[in-house]
C-alpha cells in the first residue's frame, strides 16, 4: 500500500486526506499532521451563551459546488443554511456616516440604473465616469493587472475608492494596487474582451435573459443563496471530515520540522523527534511554511514559494442584548474604504445574514482588523483589539452596550496574497513541485475560498490515485 504523508490539516488538507480515505480504500494509507491542537485550520466556530461565533471564515460560495457537495456527502445536508437575502444590503462608511450601497452593484459592477442613480455613496462626477466605461475600447493585452488599474481605467478612481477597494478588501484583505485580477476576478476581464467593457457586458447579459413581456424573466427558478454555512458553525464539516478519518492516521499537536529524500520515499521528522516514512508528500500549509520544508528537497521550489506574500488579521465578535443597540442592523454590515482612515475594515452582522447566530433578544456583530495596509494593529493584545473594535462601532454605529460576549480571534500571516503575475507564478511552482515529486494544496494557489481549498484538495487526491505524481528530481 502507498504511504501518504499530508502536513496541515487546515480545510486542503483535510479534504485531500478525506478524497485519499474514501476513494483510495485499500490502496492508500494516510497520515494527516497538524501543528496545532486541533484540525481544521481558519475553520473554527465557537459555540458559547447561545451564539455562534466564527473565528474565521462565515460562509462559502455556492457558485463553486466543492464545499456543498462535500457538506451533503458528510451528511450535513439538514444543517445548510443560506443567507437571509431579504434583508440583504451592504453599507459603506462615507463621509462621516454609513450609507447604501446601490442596489444591483455586482462587486464593482452596477446592474440596475435607478439605485445606482439615486444613491449618496458615488458623486454625480463620479457616476458620470463611470457611465464613460461604454465608451473606453477595451485595453489590447491580454497580461494581467492590478485591481486597482483596471477599475480607475474603467470606472474612474471614485469606483475604485468607494466600492471596489473596500469590497475587495473584505475578501482578500489585499492591496488593490498589487492584486492580481486575473487571478481573483478573471469574470470582469472576460466581460471586457467579450463586450467592450463592463457596461456592455452586463446589459447584453440582460437582453439575453428571456423576459415575460413585463420586464421580469421568464422560466426562472430564484437562485439559491449566493453564500451557505452550517446552522451550529463552519467547524461542524471539519469535525465531519475528522469523524470519517481514521484514528491512528491523526496526529496533532505536533510540527514537521524537516523533510527528506530517503531513496524513492520521504522521511518527515517531527518537532517531538519521532520520525515518519512516507511514499509521498502532500504539504498543504501556507507557502512560507512549505518552503522550509521542501529547501532540502528543491531549493528553486523554495524560493519560488518564499515569493508568495501573507499578512495578519484579527476578528472581534461582540454579542449583545438587542433592546440596548439602537441601531436598526437592516442588512449584512458594512465595508470602510481606505480613505477614511478607520481602525476596522469591515463589519458584519452576523445575526442579520444568517440565523442561529445569536440567542433570542440578542445579535452579534463581528469587526475585522488589519490586513496589507493595517497589519500592525494585530499585534496588539486581545482587550486592545477588543476595545479598539468597540470604539470603532460607538463611532460609527452608535453603539455604546456593553457586550455579553466577546470573541477574538488573529490570523498571524495567515492570509495569502495574490499578487499581479500570480498564475504564472503558480504554474512554475507547479511545474516545480511536479519534479519535485510533491503535491502542493492550500489557499496560496489556485483560489482562496473554501470551496477552492477543497476542490484543491480532490485535485491532489486523485493525482495521486491515478499515480501521477512520485518521488521527482531533486532541485
Amino acid at each position: 500500500m502507498k504511504q501518504v504523508a499530508i502536513i496541515g490539516g487546515g480545510i486542503a488538507g483535510l479534504a485531500t486526506a478525506y478524497y485519499l480515505h474514501e476513494r483510495g480504500r485499500g490502496a492508500i494509507v494516510c497520515t494527516l499532521i497538524e501543528s496545532a491542537p486541533n484540525f481544521g485550520g481558519k475553520i473554527t466556530s465557537a459555540r458559547e451563551k447561545g451564539f455562534v461565533v466564527e473565528g474565521g471564515p462565515d460562509s462559502f460560495l455556492t457558485t463553486k459546488p466543492a464545499a456543498i457537495e462535500l457538506c451533503r456527502a458528510l451528511g450535513l445536508s439538514d444543517q445548510l443554511i443560506g443567507t437571509n437575502d431579504a434583508g440583504r444590503r451592504v453599507f459603506v462608511w462615507s463621509r462621516g456616516q454609513l450609507r447604501p450601497m446601490p442596489d444591483g452593484v455586482m462587486l464593482i459592477i452596477p446592474t440596475k440604473v435607478m439605485p445606482f442613480v439615486t444613491a449618496s455613496l458615488i458623486s454625480p462626477l463620479g457616476k458620470l465616469r463611470m457611465g464613460m466605461d461604454v465608451f473606453i475600447p477595451p485595453r489590447a493585452n491580454d497580461g494581467d493587472e492590478s485591481l486597482s488599474h483596471f477599475v480607475r481605467r474603467r470606472l474612474g478612481p471614485e469606483a475604485l475608492d468607494k466600492i471596489a477597494e473596500p469590497m475587495i478588501a473584505g475578501i482578500y484583505v489585499a492591496d488593490a494596487e498589487n492584486l492580481s485580477l486575473k487571478s481573483t476576478f478573471p469574470r470582469f476581464l472576460e466581460m471586457e474582451k467579450k463586450y467592450g467593457g463592463l457596461l456592455r457586458g452586463v446589459i447584453a447579459q440582460k437582453r439575453a435573459v428571456p423576459s415575460n413581456g413585463n420586464g421580469k424573466s421568464s422560466n426562472v427558478k430564484p437562485a439559491p443563496s449566493m453564500f451557505m454555512t452550517l446552522r451550529g458553525g463552519l467547524q461542524q464539516m471539519t469535525e465531519a471530515i475528522v469523524a470519517r478519518l481514521n484514528h491512528d492516521s491523526l496526529v496533532a499537536n505536533r510540527r514537521a520540522v524537516s523533510v527528506t529524500r530517503d531513496g524513492a520515499g520521504y522521511i518527515i521528522a517531527l518537532d517531538e523527534g519521532a520520525r515518519l516514512r512516507a511514499d509521498h508528500v502532500v504539504f498543504a500549509t501556507p507557502a512560507y511554511a512549505t518552503a522550509e520544508l521542501v529547501q532540502n528537497i528543491n531549493p528553486t521550489l523554495a524560493d519560488a514559494l518564499r515569493a508568495i506574500r501573507y499578512v495578519s488579521t484579527a476578528t472581534v465578535s461582540l454579542g449583545f442584548k438587542r433592546n440596548e443597540l439602537a441601531h436598526p442592523l437592516d442588512g449584512f454590515g458594512f465595508v470602510v474604504p481606505r480613505s477614511e482612515h478607520r481602525q476596522i475594515i469591515a463589519c458584519t452582522w452576523s445575526s442579520t445574514k444568517f440565523n442561529a447566530r445569536a440567542p433570542a433578544g440578542h445579535a452579534l456583530v463581528r469587526a475585522f482588523i488589519g490586513g496589507a495596509h493595517a497589519e500592525h494593529l494585530v499585534e496588539q493584545d486581545d482587550d486592545a483589539l477588543a476595545a479598539m473594535a468597540r470604539e470603532e462601532l460607538r463611532a460609527m454605529m452608535g453603539v455604546t452596550a456593553t457586550p455579553v460576549l466577546t470573541k477574538v480571534y488573529r490570523w498571524n500571516k495567515a492570509n495569502p496574497q495574490y499578487a499581479v503575475g500570480h498564475q504564472a507564478r503558480v504554474a512554475e511552482i507547479d511545474r516545480l513541485a511536479q519534479r519535485a515529486g510533491v503535491s502542493l494544496a492550500g489557499g496560496a494557489y489556485h483560489g482562496v475560498g473554501i470551496p477552492d481549498c477543497i476542490q484543491d484538495g480532490a485535485r491532489v487526491a486523485e493525482q495521486i490515485l491515478q499515480g501521477s505524481s512520485g518521488a521527482g528530481e531533486p532541485g
